[in-house]
């Protein structure tokens, strides 16, 4: 015979099923039963898994040798008999004792004092050719009456009533996977092959296992006894001491943190079904209060049954879908209103959304004006009827939205009758509208309009409504400010980008001028290009085009000083080359905090009127200019030059232009040679195409040149373009 107390050992609970599963097959072929070998040791395998995972661990094994085969003998540290689970491919526990069953010739178990020993003999008379009977051997255990421990203290009885067969299995089974998956993964951190599992788990898991082992094995062998008896229903009653409440609640706790570990640690399968954990809770809830009561002596209360405890989680599930789906409202409102530019999009969001939320006919969306009437930019579900009383709709009148916009306080219709009580103006202006709600829009003091909602039938507007309401409102007053801010800005640029251009392009006589200019995205921020065109003398006019680093306030600046400097520097000089070196050491002695980067490209000119017409031009780093000529040939003309703004000792290129009948000009910015959208830049080739094709006059040439542009980008630009185009006409 081979055995020994585990008790006596300190082994890992891997180490020791391997150290048995050696010793079963040593003990096999000593005894001369060596084609035995490999069934010994997966039995002893099984018979120890189960005594770790389900018999508060094992405590002593016995391999003894038969005359016609081995006697293996497992010891467990808890009274209770075994149970043969329902077969089930969903369940990773319960397959042990019944592969036990199908390889031994005989097995069964027999109370030990303070445990319990499971037995199997394996023989070469084969297995058992009726293993069920070894299953039904093991439920009659449960009636034994030494099986029966005599409790220190007094059992009450405790009746919950009926519960789905189906479920109890599902859920115990789940709680059987769970003790095993952490006890395989407690194993495999001890042998150093997965990480560690939280110390404070094994208490908890001994919470699950040991204290409330009793009332937990009752619950799984009478649904076993129900299902193997055809029923759709087990009535569950259990006797149990007072202490097994707190037990309870212990089990409780510690199967809500095991589901809270594993959704931290996506071990998504571990995690309770909705369906056991409202069981677990209830029947846990229940066997508490009933205990409870029980050991003061009193009357058991009314017991709630399952069926009812369902009902009040519907009645929850469905509270916290309608809140879902209004908070999915409201996330899907806030993204729409992110890029809300106008009142027109507030209102197209948020009526939308809320008018699907709320489940109403109608909505409207009124903002504050400085006239008496109201303003209505946008309405969804009202007839034009509605809509044109909306339009018209005075901010002294004694209707909803007036009365909200002057006292701020909201209004919740319910019925037509205080609709008609409340609001008398208002019967027969909308006919179809029973209730209606009707909130302010404020932001930071200040009351921007309304929202109002109608509703064709009577409505009852609980507090979770209103505060949806309200917070749809809160969305919508800041999303209308963050407009308002918005088009003041591009208001202010507008105008800013007007007083950087000329008002007006001086006559020259003998010359067309023609000129582009056309911001980049939505006008919102001012760049650097900017163009210009003066008198300086008499029979002499300046000219200037550039493109100043930067967008906003500072390169609004920088343009400023640029043109300005030009402007007055040709008061006493009229050479391009040295204008520009006066311009450059203005750029360099420029304060930075007012001008950021103080750099430019700049081409600037002095036209002198004649026969033929002179352009003196000098660069400082910007695009060379282009001449098409009468005769149909087409020239870049290369100036040179470096940057304006960078260097103490800028170089600066000449050149002089001769403009005959017919011969046209073209000043562009870098705005236009490189724009693009997803292919290459329009470039130098894209400029020679507009003049091969269009020179009829300067405005035909400048018409066709920014249609051409917009067309290569396909309608949007990524940059300020500017471009001036002289001509001389032909005689």
């Amino acid at each position: 015979m081979s055995s020994w107390d585990r008790t006596d050992r300190q082994v890992a609970d891997s180490d020791l099923i391997s150290e048995a599963r050696a010793n079963a097959r040593a003990r096999a072929v000593e005894s001369g039963h060596k084609e035995l070998a490999d069934d010994v040791a997966l039995v002893l395998s099984e018979l120890l898994t189960n005594a770790v995972l389900h018999g508060g661990g094992c405590t002593g094994v016995t391999v003894e040798p038969l005359a016609d085969g081995l006697r293996v003998e497992v010891c467990d540290a808890s009274g209770v008999p075994p149970i043969l689970g329902r077969p089930s491919t969903d369940s990773l526990t319960g397959r042990g004792l019944r592969l036990v069953a199908r390889l031994a010739t005989d097995w069964g178990a027999r109370n030990d004092g303070d445990g319990k020993v499971v037995w199997a003999e394996i023989t070469n008379r084969g297995p058992s050719a009726k293993p069920e009977l070894a299953e039904s051997d093991l439920l009659l255990m449960w009636d034994d009456d030494k099986w029966q421990v005599a409790e220190a203290e007094p059992v009450y009885r405790v009746e919950l009533g009926d519960v789905p067969t189906d479920l109890l299995l599902a859920a115990k089974s789940h709680v059987d996977d769970v003790v095993r998956e952490f006890k395989l993964a407690s194993a495999g951190a001890q042998a150093g092959l997965t990480a560690n599992v939280p110390v404070h788990l094994a208490a908890v898991l001994s919470a699950v296992v040991d204290r409330f082992a009793d009332a937990r094995l009752a619950i799984k062998r009478q649904a076993l006894d129900a299902a193997r008896n055809g029923g759709e229903t087990t009535a569950l009653v259990l006797s149990l001491p007072a202490s097994a409440a707190d037990a309870a609640e212990d089990y409780m706790q510690a199967l809500d943190e095991v589901d809270s570990y594993s959704r931290a640690r996506r071990m998504l399968t571990l995690e309770t079904p909705p369906q056991h954990r409202v069981f677990r809770h209830w029947y846990i809830e229940e066997l508490v209060t009933q205990l409870r009561v029980a050991a003061t002596g009193a009357p058991l209360p009314p017991g709630r049954s399952f069926t009812r405890r369902l009902l009040v989680e519907v009645d929850g599930l469905a509270g916290a879908e309608r809140s879902s789906h209004r908070a999915a409202r409201l996330y899907s409102v806030a993204s729409a209103l992110a890029t809300a530019a106008t009142p027109e999009d507030v209102a197209d969001a948020v009526l939308s959304e809320g008018v699907a939320a709320l489940g109403a006919s109608g909505g409207g969306l009124l903002l504050s004006t400085h006239a008496d009437q109201l303003l209505l930019p946008g309405a969804v579900g009202y007839d034009e009827v509605v809509l044109e009383r909306l339009r018209n709709e005075s901010r002294d009148a004694e209707l909803p939205t007036a009365v909200v916009l002057r006292t701020g306080m909201p209004v919740w219709l319910e019925s037509r009758a205080e609709r008609d009580e409340r609001f008398p103006e208002w019967r027969g202006l909308e006919a179809a509208t029973v209730a209606l709600c009707a909130v302010p829009l404020e932001i930071q003091g200040r009351r921007l309009g309304a929202l109002r909602f109608s509703f064709n039938q009577a409505r009852l507007f609980d507090d979770d409504e209103r505060r949806f309401v309200l917070a749809l409102a809160a969305q919508t007053a800041q999303a209308l400010d963050r407009a308002q801010l918005q088009r003041d800005r591009l208001d202010v640029s507008r105008r800013l980008q007007r007083s950087l251009l000329p008002p007006s392009m001086p006559e020259i006589p003998d010359l067309e001028v023609a000129v582009v200019y056309h911001p980049f995205g939505d006008g919102m921020d001012v760049g650097g290009d900017f163009y210009d065109v003066w008198p300086i003398r008499p029979g002499q006019w300046a000219i200037a085009i550039g493109d100043a680093t930067g967008t906003g306030p500072e390169a609004v600046a920088l343009t400023a000083l640029v043109r300005y400097t030009l402007r007055a520097l040709t008061i006493s000089d009229t050479d391009p080359q040295r204008v520009m070196a006066t311009l450059n050491t203005a750029l360099l002695n420029a304060n930075p905090d007012s001008y950021g980067e103080r750099f430019c490209t700049t081409l600037f000119g002095v036209i002198t009127a004649g026969s033929p017409i002179e352009v003196q031009l000098a660069s400082g780093g910007h695009p060379p200019p282009m001449v098409r000529r009468a005769s149909g040939q087409s020239e870049t003309v290369h100036i040179g030059g470096t940057l304006l703004g960078v260097f103490s000792e800028a170089e600066v290129g000449g050149v002089r232009v001769s403009l005959e009948a017919g011969d046209t000009l073209l000043l562009v910015t870098d705005g236009v040679l490189e724009a693009h959208s997803d292919g290459p830049f329009f470039d130098t080739a894209g400029v020679e195409q507009v003049l091969d094709s269009e020179t009829s006059s300067a405005q035909a040439t400048a018409t066709a040149l920014e249609a051409a542009v917009l067309r290569h980008t396909g309608g949007s630009i990524t940059d300020d373009m500017a471009a001036v185009v002289l001509r001389v006409p032909r005689g």
